[in-house]
């Protein structure tokens, strides 16, 4: 499990820590990959992720910034989210892709 390195600045939605870990896990593949955006369809939750630019500092974080257009069953919003380079690199695995 991941711990510190992540924030999520903006997350109008109830999503679970798991759901929000496979965000930071989507995010860290498209990161090392390159990929300006990953649409994803899981159960329960779909969207698409973007890769919003360099680093931003918050207070005395700094990561890099995402943010993805996340559709629940009976709600959609913007979540918006930090990663350090640390945790990128300790959350990207192969195996996590865009689909369920």
């Amino acid at each position: 499990m991941l711990r510190w390195g992540l924030i999520f600045i903006v997350c109008p939605l109830p999503l679970t820590e798991e759901q929000k870990l496979d965000l930071v896990r989507l995010a860290a593949g498209a990161y090392f990959q390159g990929q300006g955006q990953v649409p994803f369809d899981w159960p329960e939750l779909r969207g698409e992720l973007r890769v919003t630019g360099g680093e931003l500092s918050l207070g005395s974080f700094t990561g890099r910034a995402f943010e993805a257009d996340v559709h629940l069953p009976t709600r959609q919003g913007l979540v918006k989210f930090l990663v350090t380079e640390a945790q990128l690199r300790a959350a990207w695995t192969p195996s996590i892709t865009a689909e369920a």
